[in-house]
């Protein structure tokens, strides 16, 4: 993202809602300007909503879907998701730091301080915007250093035992050169206890920090960036339901049964810097680049009713990544502006997973079982599958982009992308058949040569490559200065894979192509105190890439593509001075998606089932948000209350539709008082998911360990938050 395009909040225009900057195009202009559906957060304002993460994102952005899945996360715009959140899936809804992107998800709060903005933005991106973006992007915009001194200091206590802690400041050290540093902590005990050795799930321990450093001299800015992240939990609280048996009533919910540890683990180091130089004739060169390495290890609870052992999901992924993009464009107020550069992504992954036996269990207890004194029973502390793999990702791209000004009120955007990806991948599984699926197993038991006792290994080598153009054609047209009508046509593409459960060799499966058709206005009326905005959607989409889970003995597990399907939508937004003091909005979305008719495909017991008509996974078919703000201007500061709320129609986590992976309709309810002095400090004191719904974040059928397994949204949390900028 160029530097001399970066701009700030600070220098909106005050009157009426004011505008806020941002950069969807590659270029700074007022997001009611930008023929793009977007929504847009400042820094302040998630800090006063305590949004902390992008899973918080999710309770306030009607457009956005964010679910859990094994220690990861998956994003969800308008019906668009990638489920697959393995070494080998690409993010449908991907994020990007500073216009850094990284594939895997396990890391994707840990830039949620010290922030301007985030711009999520809806529907294919890949033009100007990274890779394989079909559904969306989410773009977190770091505060840069700037040419003053300064700092500020925020703390928040509250129940769960929440302390979290944020830090920064800045160092004008001469006229060309400043640096910034800040840093952050976050604590809270678990949500959800466990009856179990772990006790808790769903806790926090974060901590990162971050420096920066800026130099401009005459044409010539150069930026750096430097971010160390840790975060050491039990993380991810899971309910596990016999797979068969009745869905639980989840309106009051107790400790959750636990057999085994459960931990997460994530340390990460991020390296950024980019080069902006502004030429003769109002041309502008930008390099971006960046490193990231992550180290994650991820340990859950697999022990189910079948195998007769406490078990753990071992995962261990340390990716590594690079970015790389030049980018050359001219002045965007010339009646033409062009953008055009080469993008260039690469991850080297290694993964050491598997599933893990603890203490045997039932007949095979070694001190109550009778069958522990049997030949080959102990099958305790070794792994019944193991995969070993070593992943290398790579993607290239050249990119332009021309909006060439008809008339003074009409202008004309053609674009243009095209993609190679490649991925490769080499390692093996390892199965240890009485470890993993009966511990008596032997030539001849439970059937002549059913059950091999040795080790069986499957090669997991796999290499496909895929070349795509996307493009995008928009015509915007202002009737009035203040008025903005625009429609697009614009094709997405995600990059295909292939896929392994352990005993079979690698399945490839293709890419998905996403044809998008939109048509939005956005209107300033009465000298900007009232923003209405609207956009009509229809996506063609085609090569539906959907995620099975089964048994490492079931050849239907994976990622297939299984077809095609239609989305088709309204989104509207609202938002209102209502004298100086109030201020209300309301944002809300209809959806509409269906598979094609007469898809076959197996569920992870390899039985099969036809997804014709079904709805797409995480696609609610209405929801809304509303927000109110009033103030209360008082001689030494300001009074402010705040209430929001999101309502989501219910929706399913599966392309099966079942009523096991549903979630129900829900409303989630949050509101705040605060005092904000003129000597800059403030305090807050604020409650969220104000009725305490047990709200599911996420649903699936797990066939490795025979259970439904659900995991839910933050329970009613409340505290104390205050801050100081000096």
């Amino acid at each position: 993202m160029a530097l001399a395009q970066n701009a700030s909040d600070d220098a909106q225009n005050e009157a009426g809602l004011g505008d806020i900057i941002v950069t969807a195009n590659r270029t700074a202009s007022d997001a009611q300007d930008t023929p793009i559906a977007l929504n847009v957060y400042s820094g302040d304002a998630l800090r006063d909503q305590g949004i902390n993460s992008i899973r918080d994102l999710s309770a306030i952005d009607p457009s956005v879907n964010i679910s859990n899945n094994a220690g990861a996360a998956y994003i969800a715009v308008r019906g668009i998701a990638s489920t697959d959140t393995t070494e080998i899936g690409d993010p449908s809804v991907p994020i990007a730091r500073d216009g850094f992107y990284t594939n895997r998800s396990f890391s994707i709060n840990s830039s949620m301080y010290d922030i301007e903005r985030i711009e999520v933005l809806k529907g294919p991106q890949g033009t100007l915007n990274g890779r394989n973006s079909t559904g969306g992007l989410v773009s977190i915009i770091t505060k840069r250093p700037e040419f003053r001194n300064g700092g500020y200091s925020s703390v928040e206590v509250g129940n769960f035992g929440t302390f979290n802690g944020e830090m920064g400041g800045n160092l004008a050290v001469t006229d060309s050169l400043a640096v910034r540093a800040s840093g952050t902590f976050m604590h809270h005990d678990g949500y959800r206890d466990l009856d179990g050795p772990a006790r808790e799930g769903d806790d926090e321990d974060f901590a990162s920090g971050r420096i920066q450093a800026l130099y401009q001299s005459g044409g010539l800015t150069a930026w750096a960036s430097y971010q160390h992240d840790s975060r050491k939990v039990n993380g991810d609280a899971s309910l596990a339901v016999p797979l068969g048996s009745p869905k639980p009533d989840f309106s009051d919910l107790a400790a959750f049964p636990n057999t085994a540890p459960i931990s997460t683990d994530v340390v990460g180091d991020r390296f950024r810097w980019e080069l902006s130089y502004d030429a003769d004739f109002g041309i502008n060169f930008i390099y971006s680049g960046g490193y990231d390495k992550q180290s994650w290890r991820n340990v859950l609870d697999a022990t189910g009713p079948v195998y007769p052992a406490n078990r753990q999901f071992r995962q261990s992924e340390k990716p590594e990544t690079w970015n790389h993009e030049f980018r050359v464009s001219n002045d965007p107020a010339n009646r033409v502006f062009f953008q055009a550069g080469y993008f260039r992504f690469q991850e080297t992954n290694t993964v050491d997973s598997g599933l893990f036996n603890r203490e045997m269990t039932g007949l095979f207890d070694p001190e109550t079982g009778f069958l522990a004194g049997a030949p080959n029973a102990d099958q305790s502390f070794r792994y019944g599958i193991k995969f070993d793999y070593r992943i290398k990702t790579r993607s290239q791209a050249v990119f332009g982009q021309i909006d060439f000004d008809l008339t003074d009120q009409l202008e004309l955007s053609v674009g243009g992308r095209y993609t190679w990806d490649k991925k490769t991948r080499v390692g093996q599984a390892v199965l240890n058949l009485p470890a993993l699926a009966f511990p008596l197993c032997a030539n001849d038991f439970p059937a002549d040569g059913s059950c091999p006792p040795f080790l069986l290994t499957t090669p997991g080598n796999g290499k496909i490559s895929d070349s795509q153009p996307t493009w995008h054609v928009g015509l915007n047209y202002h009737p009035t200065p203040d008025t903005l009508i625009y429609a697009k046509y614009d094709r997405g593409y995600k990059s295909g894979g292939f896929n392994s459960n352990g005993s079979s060799a690698s399945v490839d499966y293709g890419p998905e192509q996403l044809d998008a058709f939109e048509f939005g206005t956005k209107n300033s009326l009465l000298g900007n105190t009232l923003q209405v905005n609207a956009a009509a959607f229809y996506f063609d989409y085609r090569g539906y890439q959907a995620s099975q889970n089964s048994d490492a003995l079931n050849g239907g597990a994976g990622v297939f593509n299984v077809g095609s399907a239609k989305i088709y939508g309204v989104e509207g937004e609202v938002k209102a001075l209502l004298g100086q003091n109030t201020r209300a909005g309301v944002n809300a979305s209809w959806l509409h998606t269906k598979f094609g008719k007469n898809i076959i495909v197996n569920n992870g017991d390899d039985v099969p089932f036809n997804i014709g008509g079904n709805e797409l996974p995480n696609a609610p078919s209405f929801t809304a948000t509303v927000s109110l703000d009033q103030d209360v201007p008082l001689s030494s500061g300001k009074v402010t209350a705040h209430v929001d709320g999101k309502y989501s129609s219910d929706f399913y986590y599966s392309v099966f539709n079942l009523p096991d992976v549903e979630s129900s309709s829900y409303f989630i309810a949050n509101a705040s008082l605060g005092y904000a002095s003129v000597n800059g400090w403030k305090i807050q004191a604020y409650v969220r998911n104000i009725f305490d719904k047990n709200i599911l974040s996420y649903a699936a059928q797990n066939f490795v360990a025979n259970n439904n397994t659900y995991q839910f949204q933050p329970p009613r949390t409340y505290g104390i938050r205050g801050s100081v900028e000096f």
